[in-house]
């Protein structure tokens, strides 16, 4: 293996800041990369404030003001908000026909699903670190009834029996769109009417580094069932033939209702109805997401009532939601992240690939089937260090950067030699990167 990238934190972070401030929109939203992304998503949007939160709080502030934007009466926070209208990206705003809904919000154009709830970690995350903190009481004031709100509408809405699990109802509602957990129950997702459309996808990014055409064609099957159905949620969690409690999405709803919480009670917002979901979370996550035959957890599939036992890096993310025990989380680092079969470099030389590596899906170049992301590096990183795994969290943040240095700040990466994938000038790989160079550690 060749010698280590030198790193220079200086001129990363100026890099990095010259990212963010390049995929400013007028002022109103950060893109999430220089051309594949032109829009504002939702966990980048918490991602990219986090970011500037380190140089430009303003700014900050107004990236989450511009996306709770797109909230829907209901409560929805949607994974797209289409501030500029439409664009070369597909699916456009049209396409959702949110309309259809009467939650829908008025005048804004945005998606028809969510994303993974990452925003009131991030917003905790800020306000720790405020260097005036009245200041920033009086930003979470302002935006604590829609983050309420939100958390609220997923509580309901998807986890409607109560069980402390929320369910998503479309691969892109976890964030990781094409990972190898979801092939099963999308194999049994039957296209029998896709509406016509054309992947704008490959414009700016090589097919082989995207997901295939069929896992596709579902994906706009699936959205074309909503349509039909006015997004009634009811409907979609009754109906819809995708529904999968994740272990990424679950546990970071988790973490973020944790932080939500510490939030309402320096607000003196009433907090017992977080410390209940909390405990009923903790308690289903565990039981019936960890698998002890294998060491991992698992997403489950309501459909099929079973457990979908794919190795993929999802299964680490309980340690940053600090959901693991001590010995789950023994398990999880020596059995999994440390083993050079799976995820710990050899054969590929930078942590943390997407997908294991004896895993019969890996591929490494793409999307969600292998490459390096870095926010699951962070997400990882800031785990490790929650239960005393320093040395590991810290070979983790230098591979992170080391990429960075030797690709830019690209979408994705090869976890065998580092080249860069996907989108160029990516929003939250920047971000991160000034969190990782900036920050302090995640608190508990």
């Amino acid at each position: 293996m060749s010698e280590p990238i030198v790193i220079d934190p200086d001129a990363l972070i100026e890099q990095a800041r010259a990212i963010l401030q390049a995929n400013d929109v007028n002022g109103i939203f950060i893109k999430p990369g220089t051309y594949q992304y032109p829009h504002q998503w939702n966990w980048d949007a918490a991602l990219v404030a986090l970011g500037l939160s380190h140089f430009d709080r303003p700014r900050a502030e107004q990236e989450i003001r511009s996306l709770l934007k797109g909230q829907w009466k209901d409560g929805m926070l949607p994974h797209v908000v289409y501030h500029n209208g439409a664009s070369d990206y597909f699916p456009t705003p049209d396409f959702w026909q949110i309309e259809r809904s009467p939650n829908a919000p008025e005048g804004v154009l945005t998606s028809g699903i969510v994303q993974p709830p990452l925003l009131a970690t991030c917003v905790r995350l800020m306000h720790e670190r405020a260097p005036d903190r009245e200041a920033s009481l009086a930003f979470v004031r302002e935006i604590y009834p829609a983050l309420y709100r939100w958390h609220r509408w997923l509580r309901t809405a998807r986890d409607p029996e109560n069980t402390g699990l929320v369910a998503i109802v479309h691969p892109w509602e976890s964030g990781t769109d094409n990972a190898a957990r979801f092939v099963e129950p999308m194999i049994r997702v039957i296209p029998t009417r896709v509406p016509a459309y054309q992947r704008k996808d490959f414009l700016h990014v090589r097919e082989d580094e995207r997901p295939i055409q069929a896992e596709y064609q579902r994906f706009i099957y699936l959205i074309d069932l909503f349509r039909q159905w006015g997004y009634d949620q009811e409907t979609i969690y009754a109906r819809s033939p995708f529904l999968v409690q994740d272990t990424l999405f679950n546990a970071l709803m988790y973490r973020a209702q944790r932080d939500l919480r510490a939030l309402a009670a320096e607000l003196g917002e009433p907090t017992e109805e977080f410390d209940e979901w909390l405990a009923t979370t903790r308690y289903a996550f565990n039981a019936r997401l960890w698998s002890e035959e294998h060491g991992l957890y698992f997403a489950y599939d309501l459909r099929a009532r079973r457990v979908l036992e794919e190795n993929g890096c999802a299964t680490f993310i309980p340690l940053f939601a600090g959901l693991a025990s001590e010995r789950q989380a023994r398990r999880l680092v020596e059995e999994h992240l440390r083993n050079p079969e799976e995820y710990a470099p050899d054969g590929t030389r930078y942590y943390v690939p997407s997908q294991a590596k004896n895993n019969l899906f890996f591929e490494p170049r793409r999307y969600w089937r292998g490459p390096v992301w870095i926010i699951i590096n962070w997400m990882v990183m800031e785990g490790l260090r929650r239960y005393g795994y320093h040395e590991l969290a810290e070979t983790i943040r230098q591979h992170s950067l080391e990429l960075v240095q030797k690709s830019g700040f690209m979408e994705y990466y090869d976890p065998r030699d580092g080249t860069g994938c996907g989108a160029t000038g990516f929003s939250w790989t920047a971000a991160l990167t000034i969190e990782m160079l900036a920050g302090q550690p995640v608190p508990a």
